[in-house]
């Protein structure tokens, strides 16, 4: 049949057969796109943590402390790397809680509370059961108030407990105990 004026005409070999063809290689391409973006991603995060990971403690068998590593914005990460360094060395200046990483890596992380202004936490006593919470809620023990700088206790007026890390960035956490004035 001889073809129509101004009708566009489908090559012969363009068949069905073609066009599923076609459509399942683009289909597995992007499959494995996306499996190969998740290994890398996966391959990162499966490390042991490094500077600017956020992480919270938990007390294992024998009362040994884990860490679980977290999106730093997420409400459980109360802790951040701030240094990694080789070797068990004592963190810089500061009040880090010092975590030594299994025999393996070999690495001493410093930890600084992952804390903005305002925030309120509970059990501020024991690094693998503190948290934060609501200032409105009945566990919260601490408010949290930041000034820049580094050993500035001396401006945290009303403070329960001053937290100094020489950062970056220097800053001096106040813990204010909670109670009908936050």
């Amino acid at each position: 049949m001889p073809p129509v004026p101004g009708q566009h005409q489908i090559p012969h070999w363009f068949t069905t057969k073609v066009k599923i063809t076609l459509v399942a290689c683009v289909v597995a391409a992007l499959g494995l796109g996306a499996l190969g973006a998740m290994g890398i991603y996966w391959a990162d995060r499966s490390g042991p943590p490094s500077d600017g990971d956020c992480l919270y403690l938990t007390r294992e068998g024998a009362g040994k402390l884990a860490y679980h590593r977290v999106g730093c914005s997420a409400n459980n990460a109360t802790f951040k790397v701030e240094n990694t360094y080789r070797g068990a060395i004592a963190c810089g200046s500061g009040d880090y809680v010092r975590f030594r990483l299994g025999s393996g890596s070999g690495q001493t992380l410093c930890l600084a509370l992952n804390v903005k202004a305002g925030d309120c936490l509970r059990d501020v006593d024991d690094e693998s059961t503190i948290g934060k919470v609501l200032c409105t809620d009945a566990t919260a023990q601490e408010r949290v108030e930041i000034l820049s700088g580094f050993g500035r206790d001396d401006n945290c007026e009303g403070a329960d407990k001053v937290l100094s890390y020489a950062g970056p960035p220097a800053r001096t956490v106040c813990l204010i105990k909670t109670g009908e004035n936050i």
